[in-house]
């Protein structure tokens, strides 16, 4: 069973076995605990999680209970170890067991506070890009050089989203444009436009105000030439970048492609 397959059917008896005891929507146990399965996912570490599940129990042995901030944690833990008793099927108490390890990795590996972190800003911020490169042939030599890619990752190339698609059992390793900002700033304007934070004329003039921010917030929107763009800082790669609203008419047309190809498929 392929790691994806894996995390697939024990995310799905969690909720079935934890439906039983309470209703799921209501716990933030249980929020916390489906929150942990994406972290790892989005974050593009499917296959190191892989490779930590197949080490022996003592070498990842770790107490959730006292590595983690707040009671959520703690309490997800002790559920999963009550839905785990009462399975007689070994095949489903290793289902659970899996869901348990997601807690002990983001322990072990040291990632409680970036999990946090990403709790508190991955809904509300363009997603995080893990590298960023001038040209397309730099990127990909880059990822054609990585030992071990990310299971999936953003990297920008130029100001463009780019995501890093990997599959260890397929040994494929690709770029793809990927729409992921589009996506956000369309979801984030749908209601109309935020108040720009500040105003400038040139686009070398937001750029300068942009950089002397010593700590900057990971997104904001600004004006410029009276045409509003999102400031975006790229928090792991040190990175600031301006986008223009425009890019959505991209996406736009993008997604009529898209619409247009099923619409052929399906005559």
């Amino acid at each position: 069973m392929t790691i994806f397959k894996l995390l697939s059917a024990s995310e799905a008896l969690v909720a079935d076995q934890w439906q039983k005891l309470q209703p799921p929507g209501d716990s933030k146990a249980y929020r916390l605990l489906k929150e942990a399965g994406f972290f790892i996912w989005r974050t593009g570490q499917l296959y190191r999680f892989e490779d930590y599940l197949a080490c022996l129990s003592a070498d990842r042995a770790v107490d959730v209970r006292t590595s983690w901030h707040g009671e959520e944690a703690s309490e997800a833990w002790q559920t999963l170890s009550r839905i785990r008793d009462t399975l007689r099927s070994e095949e489903k108490k290793r289902l659970i067991q899996v869901a348990r390890a997601q807690l002990e990795f983001i322990a072990s590996t040291g990632q409680c506070e970036e999990f946090h972190d990403y709790l508190k800003t991955f809904y509300r911020n363009p997603p995080p890009v893990i590298a960023r490169f001038d040209t397309r042939d730099e990127a990909e030599t880059w990822l054609r050089n990585l030992p071990e890619p990310p299971s999936s990752a953003y990297i920008l190339v130029g100001n463009e989203y780019l995501e890093v698609f990997y599959s260890r059992e397929r040994g494929v390793r690709a770029l793809r444009r990927d729409y992921a900002l589009e996506r956000f700033i369309e979801a984030v304007t749908s209601r109309g436009l935020p108040a720009p934070a500040a105003s400038f004329d040139t686009h070398a003039e937001a750029a300068a105000w942009w950089k002397s921010h010593p700590a900057p917030p990971l997104s904001v929107f600004v004006r410029i030439a009276g045409e509003h763009h999102l400031a975006v800082y790229h928090k792991k790669i040190d990175y600031r970048s301006l986008h223009p609203l425009s890019i959505l008419e991209d996406w736009r047309r993008e997604q009529e492609r898209i619409a247009e190809q099923e619409k052929a498929r399906s005559r």
